[in-house]
């Protein structure tokens, strides 16, 4: 929580441009100065700032705390000290119940619950596009994504994935599709179209490719196989569709808690590979195969 009010106040990116002292910081903030230094202080004692002699300055971890930083972990940070950190808080409702903090206390599912908060929105999908970011880099170099004409990431969020799909395949016809609350806040390339609608509702026929990253693992049985019947009903016969998922049998990573996790968020769990197959194959998708992308998730490859 420490870290957390520190990135709510702006210490990280104030310090972006230097070591300072707590005066300075303090007039910067327009904050008491005794109330700055705690925070300060205590931002050493667990070596997220150096010190040296009264200055304070960035060391290798709050770097990545900065606004600015390419991988930043400023919006991550904020995403699980709030709503996420409540969820957890009542664990136990949720086991009790078998549903989502949200639904227990807001009748919503987590999703339309930070939709009503446009500030809660931005900060989850920044948090997510960071996170993105890192985990699709090498995605281009697993799939052959150019012998498509067109490709749609469905549940896109801000469309990490599919700008890194359009640097490698710029010929690839290439878009992002989410709720309209999303998609007016997505800064991509002109080339990247954009498409706005609900996965629950109809997916837009433009593409004879579509990913699902991280999406399936947010819904129930129920759910998720909603989303890959509309899924099927876009996508032309002989069309691919790119399952990214944490597959529990593909990794040496315990998901245990990660499953914990998105009960209280969300009322599912990370599934095997075989469940997700499953659910696929119900929806009238055939298996083609699974690649690791990284040491936590997997490629799973359908074709209609």
């Amino acid at each position: 929580m420490t870290v957390s009010a520190a990135c709510k106040i702006d210490i990280f990116d104030i310090l972006e441009s230097g070591s300072k002292t707590s005066l300075v910081i303090s007039k910067e903030l327009v904050i008491a100065k005794k109330h700055i230094e705690l925070l300060l202080e205590g931002l050493v004692s667990i070596k997220f700032l150096d010190k040296e002699k009264s200055s304070y300055a960035l060391n290798e971890i709050s770097v990545l705390l900065t606004e600015n930083h390419p991988k930043t972990l400023k919006y991550a940070c904020l995403n699980w000290c709030g709503d996420h950190l409540k969820a957890w808080m009542a664990l136990d409702e949720s086991i009790k119940t078998g549903k989502s903090f949200f639904q227990n206390n807001y009748g919503q599912d987590y999703f339309e619950f930070i939709s009503r908060d446009k500030g809660k929105l931005d900060q989850y999908h920044k948090a997510m596009f960071a996170y993105a970011k890192d985990d699709y880099q090498n995605l281009p170099n697993k799939i052959n994504f150019s012998k498509h004409k067109s490709i749609m990431d469905v549940g896109a969020g801000y469309g990490a994935a599919i700008s890194e799909i359009k640097e490698k395949s710029p010929q690839l016809e290439c878009y992002v599709f989410d709720l309209p609350s999303v998609i007016e806040n997505c800064d991509l390339r002109d080339d990247i179209f954009l498409k706005s609608g609900s996965f629950f509702n109809e997916i837009p026929k433009v593409s004879d490719a579509i990913i699902l990253s991280r999406i399936l693992h947010d819904w129930n049985d129920d759910k998720a196989s909603k989303i890959l019947k509309n899924t099927y009903d876009a996508l032309p016969e002989k069309g691919h569709l790119y399952v990214i998922e944490n597959c529990t049998d593909k990794i040496n990573i315990d998901l245990s808690l990660l499953s914990l996790n998105m009960l209280a968020l969300c009322e599912s769990f990370e599934r095997s590979s075989y469940e997700y197959i499953a659910l696929a194959n119900k929806s009238g998708f055939i298996f083609q195969e699974a690649k690791s992308l990284n040491e936590l998730q997997t490629i799973l490859t359908f074709i209609k």
